[in-house]
């Protein structure tokens, strides 16, 4: 299954009160999930950025040009991590996979009823 269809699918479930769902994927420009207990959450930006953040404040981004962070620039490429001053950890790989990490943490919490 295509991300996209994969996201679309997450999307449409019935969560647990826990989970919010902001935007409409693909319709907006920005789509997120978020899992108001703990702040893991799920975001697609112009269907081009994907990210996943973990309940430890941990980041998977999709590769993008640049960032700024602890006052340089960098220039991430797949598998590169960098750790801010803040203890905040980035980590740069696929779509698939950020896709994948939002599908086994939000599968989780579809509502039964």
């Amino acid at each position: 299954m295509l991300n996209n269809q994969k996201v679309t699918e997450l999307l449409s479930q019935k969560f647990n009160s826990k989970i919010c769902i902001y935007g409409s994927f693909p319709k907006s420009k920005y789509t997120s999930i978020l899992d108001v207990n703990n702040g893991t959450n799920f975001i697609t930006s112009d269907n081009l950025i994907y990210s996943f953040k973990d309940h430890e404040r941990h980041r998977w981004f999709t590769v993008v040009n640049s960032f700024h962070a602890n006052g340089k620039e960098y220039f991430p490429n797949i598998g590169d991590h960098y750790t801010l001053e803040n203890g905040i950890q980035y980590s740069f790989t696929t779509k698939d996979e950020i896709v994948e990490m939002a599908v086994a943490y939000f599968s989780k919490h579809v509502s039964i009823s």
